[in-house]
C-alpha cells in the first residue's frame, strides 16, 4: 500500500493554504500519496494529521520569522508568513513526537534546523562573502552549482557519489546546526547544504530543491524515493 504524505501548505495572511505542484508531483510519481495539509487552530485536529498520515513533508516558501531562533529581522530579512510558522511549527512538534518520516526541504530545511533549537543567516549575500549565486537567475528546472557529499553519511550511501548537481533559490542557511543534527552536504563557500539526524529514525534536510529536478536527475530522485520508501515502512 502506498503511504499517505502530509505535504505542509503556504499560509497567506488570509489563512488561505496552498502548495506548489512540483512537491505533489514528486511525492506521487515516486511512489506516494500526498495529501494537503492545511492551516488549521485545532490542536486536535493536529494530533489527527499526525495520525493520519505514514510521513511529513515540510515544503519550501517565504523566511522563517528570526524571532523563532532568537533574533530580530535584519534589513535583508524577506517576507514572513506567521499563520504558517504557526502551523509548521506545531506540525513539526507532533510530526516528531511521532517519530515518522520527515523531509524538508529549502524552507522546510531550515525550519527543521529551527525547530531543534539552531538558527539561521538572515541573508547570505550580505553576511558571507561567496562567489556562488545561492538565488541563481536560471530557470527553477536547471542546476546551478555542485555540493559535495559527505562521507558516512546516508546521503553518501544515497546516492554513492562525492558531489551531485543542485539548483539554488534561497537566500538565507542555516547557521548554527539545531540539537543533533549532522550535515550530510555543503557548498564550495561552506553553506550548509543537507543535514540528517542519526539515530533509528528518518530525518532529512535538503536545501536546494530536488522536486525540480527529479525528472532529469537520477540522484535528486532518489531522495524522494528514499523518503517515501521509509513511510511504506511506518
Amino acid at each position: 500500500m502506498k503511504p499517505t504524505i502530509g505535504v505542509l501548505a503556504a499560509v497567506s495572511d488570509e489563512k488561505e493554504s496552498s502548495v506548489q505542484n512540483p512537491y505533489i508531483k514528486a511525492v506521487e510519481q515516486c511512489g506516494g500519496i500526498p495529501v494537503l495539509l492545511p492551516y488549521v487552530e485545532q490542536d486536535g485536529t493536529l494530533d489527527r494529521y499526525a495520525r493520519l498520515c505514514d510521513g511529513f513533508f515540510f515544503a519550501g516558501g517565504f523566511d522563517i520569522a528570526p524571532q523563532r531562533y532568537g533574533e530580530e529581522p535584519q534589513k535583508n530579512c524577506g517576507a514572513l508568513q506567521r499563520y504558517r510558522d504557526e502551523m509548521d511549527f506545531k506540525m513539526f512538534e507532533k510530526a516528531f513526537s511521532t517519530a515518522k518520516p520527515i523531509l524538508g526541504i529549502c524552507r522546510g530545511a531550515q525550519l527543521i534546523n529551527v525547530a531543534l533549537g539552531g538558527t539561521l543567516h538572515q541573508d547570505i549575500p550580505s553576511e558571507i562573502k561567496t562567489d556562488i549565486m545561492h538565488r541563481q537567475t536560471e530557470p527553477t528546472f536547471s542546476y546551478s552549482h555542485a555540493v559535495r557529499i559527505l562521507e558516512n553519511t546516508p546521503l553518501h550511501s544515497l546516492i554513492l557519489q562525492d558531489h551531485m548537481k543542485a539548483n539554488s533559490f534561497h537566500h538565507q542557511a542555516i547557521k548554527r546546526l539545531g540539537e543533533g543534527l549532522v550535515p550530510m552536504a555543503v557548498a564550495d563557500d561552506g553553506i550548509l547544504e543537507a543535514a540528517y539526524l542519526p539515530g533509528k529514525r528518518y530525518l532529512r534536510a535538503y536545501q536546494w530543491h530536488p522536486e525540480r529536478l527529479f525528472e532529469m536527475c537520477e540522484y535528486n530522485k532518489r531522495i524522494f524515493v528514499d523518503f517515501i520508501s521509509a513511510c511504506s515502512m511506518t
